[in-house]
Order: C-alpha cells, then sequence, then structure tokens
C-alpha cells in the first residue's frame, strides 16, 4: 500500500496583510490537502483557532497535539490524520529543553527565546501488522545550540521504540539546512538499529528550498520529511506552486508518498 505525508509550516496568524492573511490562505490550504489526499501532515505553528478552521474545512481530518505553552493558546505542532485510513492508539508531547515533561520549558542555556516542542502520534493501519509513527517538531529559529540539543533529544526519544513493532517518521520545520549538525544528527542510526533517511536529499538543493516568506522564491531547505529507511520512498517533492491563485503559507509544503 502506499503511504503519502505531507509536512507544512502554517505561518501563525500574525495577521498578515491581503492574500497573506490566515482568513484567505486556510482555503487554499484546504485546496491543497484535498488535490493531494495525504494521510497524515506534521503542522508547524498553528493556533488553537486555525486548527479549527482546518477541522472545518478537512472534516475527514482529525489532528493531535498540545500547544508549545500548555495554555492551549499557543502554537502547536499539530499532526492531522486521514481518520478513514489511520486509526490513533497513542499520542503525546515533550518540550524541547532539561526539562522535557514540563509543557512550556525553557532551558536558558540552550539559548531559544520561546518554548519548542515535538507531538507524536502512533498510527495502526487496517491489514497491517506493523503500526506507524509519526514526530512532528520545530526546531528554534535563532539558536543554533538550541536546535543541534533539540536534535538529539528527539533522537533520545526515538529510540525506545521497538523497530519490530513500528515504523518511524519525522516531519517538521528544522530551522536548518541540509548538512548542518542537527540535520545530519537526525540521519545517523538510532541505538535501536532504526535509521531515518532524509526525503528530499537525493534531489538538488534548489529543489530543496521551502522557506520563501510570501515571496514564491525559496532560499532556504528548512523543511523536510525523515523516513524509516525499511520504507521505500516513492516520489518527493516540494510544491511551490500557488493554490486558488495565492501563497498557502511563508514556507512550501513538502509532499513524499512511500510504499508500505
Amino acid at each position: 500500500m502506499n503511504l503519502k505525508l505531507i509536512t507544512l509550516n502554517l505561518r501563525y496568524d500574525k495577521p498578515d496583510r491581503g492574500n497573506n492573511a490566515w482568513i484567505v490562505r486556510k482555503n487554499a490550504i484546504a485546496a491543497l490537502i484535498n488535490h493531494y489526499k495525504p494521510d497524515i501532515i506534521g503542522t508547524q505553528e498553528g493556533k488553537a483557532h486555525q486548527l479549527l478552521d482546518l477541522h472545518r474545512l478537512l472534516p475527514n481530518y482529525q489532528s493531535v497535539g498540545c500547544d508549545r505553552t500548555g495554555t492551549g493558546t499557543n502554537e502547536h505542532c499539530a499532526i492531522f490524520y486521514h481518520t478513514q485510513r489511520l486509526n490513533c492508539i497513542e499520542t503525546g508531547d515533550f518540550f524541547l529543553s532539561n526539562t522535557p515533561e514540563i509543557p512550556g520549558s525553557i532551558s536558558s542555556e540552550w539559548g531559544n527565546p520561546l518554548p519548542r516542542m515535538v507531538t507524536w502520534a502512533i498510527f495502526t493501519l487496517t491489514g497491517e501488522s506493523k503500526s506507524l509513527t509519526c514526530v512532528n517538531t520545530h526546531l528554534d529559529y535563532k539558536s543554533a545550540k538550541a536546535r543541534e540539543l533539540g536534535a538529539e533529544l528527539i533522537r533520545d526519544r526515538l529510540t525506545p521504540f521497538h523497530p519490530e513493532n513500528t515504523y518511524l517518521f519525522l516531519t517538521g520545520d528544522f530551522n536548518a539546512d541540509p548538512g548542518t549538525v542537527p540535520r545530519e544528527s537526525l540521519s545517523r542510526p538510532l541505538p535501536n538499529g532504526i535509521t531515518l533517511n532524509d526525503a528530499l536529499v537525493n534531489l538538488k538543493l534548489e529543489d530543496q528550498l521551502s522557506f520563501h516568506d510570501f515571496t514564491g522564491k525559496a532560499f532556504a531547505a528548512v523543511d523536510t520529511i525523515y523516513y524509516d529507511s525499511r520504507i521505500s520512498l516513492q516520489d518527493v517533492k516540494v510544491d511551490n506552486s500557488q493554490w486558488q491563485g495565492i501563497w498557502v503559507s511563508d514556507h512550501f509544503a513538502v509532499i513524499a508518498e512511500f510504499l508500505w
């Protein structure tokens, strides 16, 4: 069977002007998702009202994940999933700090000005013995140290998953280009024997660029999907097109299809 994933930084409702405003963009995002019909969407920056808007526009999808402050009012790393194809059996969150179980926690020595977090979920698929575990994050934009330590913490949290039971996927806005320490860290084999491959790694760098700041001309390759090396990548691309005549976000979506 085929499995399709999308990662997309939704751009928090700032608000922005004109066609960049959330009230306009939400319909374009729904159009993109309805076109590709992914099984899972890893999102970043969505606030509660933005996620609610997407639920209203995408009735076949449910989402999991809390916000980065634990108050419900801040940005989420929500994972959306198609309820007719996947069954969520377990989900959780942790925070990228020295106290990962404390919502909203920040470790001053990491250097990040805002809390950073991870949402994860385990899904079963009809007729399949192995589950699918999706992990979604948004690393810090300011502190290189926070990105490096955050990537290492994610690696530590992925290690307890048993390879005989599940396949791992990691979606995110990593705020780091290919070849940097956090991106290389995530590609190293985990102690449990699982290796995560960067779905975009074999594309030319110009085809990996995803952050365009609403200009349509991307200049940073910060978004990607890491996938369990035991799964076969069938197709991947950065969608740099407009939907309904506008940019869906200041990031382009990354779309990848896998053979289960």
